[in-house]
């Protein structure tokens, strides 16, 4: 699931003639797009004067500080361009940056310039912000609530982030500031460890599924179960990548059955990529299966053993939580 990312936009069409000033639509590089984002040129703002964003947000306990995006650059390509929260203009009690929200969970971001819109993607969930008339909407369905563009900087009342499945954003503001506590489902601990693993294997969250998706998807080919994984994760690759990381806990006796399968996943992966994209074959060629407890994980990612280790470490964690 790499889709471009987007860095937001400019302020709708409509308000563009009476907020650019000449100087400023001087200095577009050619080729610029809304896309190109905050850290670009200042380009439209509706309060040039504003001060820096205030706001303070914790996702599943941690701060938000900074978040990153790639911005094209005209002849060259792309670049990677890290903002602190700090940089970006404030916005009216309420708001929060949606792209820098939804991509430190594992979310991202689609920029459409023909339509003037912006999807952004969370898990299997979907917020789009239509900047012709800054409507906003969640799974194909308009909410309550206007989007706001400073700057290049998108945000959107914190009350659309509920309306996502499994997440809940807590409003903790007093007189002497605004304060957002938003939990998600990736804050429990096996989702933990399996970011922490993910990070370590040099993996992006390809396509998360359950195991009960897992069994659908490759249960007749390989023998997957549902008796094989009583709780669990999967990241499962695209075409054009073998990555794969399973995480989660072992039915009673299924150890080798669910071996036997991994097996069976592994050497079809291996039959596809010893002629295409062969580069990837090492990684499937060292694929891991480990137990820990009544843990397991398979794995299928750059610096294997290295995240065996992270995965035996965090089963401590998985343990404690029961």
């Amino acid at each position: 699931m790499n889709f471009k990312r987007l860095s937001t936009a400019a302020l709708a069409l409509a308000l563009t003639a009476s907020l650019v000033p000449a100087s400023l639509a001087a200095e577009r590089p050619e080729g610029w797009t809304p896309a190109d984002g905050a850290r670009g040129p200042v380009l439209i703002s509706s309060n040039p004067n504003a001060e820096s964003y205030n706001k303070v947000i914790t996702i599943n306990g941690e701060a938000l500080e900074s978040y990153d995006y790639d911005r094209e650059v005209p002849g060259w390509g792309s670049e990677t361009v890290s903002v602190q929260l700090s940089e970006i203009p404030n916005a009216p009690a309420g708001y929060i940056p949606l792209r820098a929200v939804l991509q430190a969970d594992g979310g991202s971001a689609y920029w459409n310039a023909e339509d003037y819109t912006s999807s952004f993607y969370y898990e299997k969930e979907q917020i789009v912000t239509d900047f012709n008339d800054m409507t906003i909407s969640v799974n194909d369905e308009k909410v309550e609530g206007e989007a706001l563009l400073i700057e290049g900087v998108t945000y959107v009342p914190a009350t659309v982030l509920d309306l996502l499945t499994g997440v809940t954003v807590t409003d903790n503001s007093t007189d002497e500031g605004e304060s957002y506590a938003i939990t998600t489902p990736n804050g429990a601990p096996l989702m933990k460890l399996a970011a922490s693993i993910l990070e370590t294997a040099n993996m992006g969250r390809g396509m998360k599924s359950s195991p009960a998706e897992l069994v659908e998807y490759y249960g007749e080919t390989h023998g997957f179960t549902s008796e094989q994984i009583t709780e669990g994760v999967a990241f499962l690759p695209m075409m054009t990548s073998p990555d794969t990381l399973v995480l989660g806990k072992l039915g009673e006796g299924q150890e080798e059955a669910l071996k036997a399968a991994f097996e069976s996943y592994r050497k079809q992966q291996e039959d596809t990529f010893s002629w295409y994209l062969s580069q990837n074959l090492p990684k499937v060629e060292n694929a891991q299966f480990v137990t820990e407890g009544e843990w397991f994980l398979f794995l299928i990612g750059e610096n294997a053993e290295e995240a065996v280790k992270v995965f035996q470490e965090g089963v401590k964690t998985l343990e404690e939580a029961q």
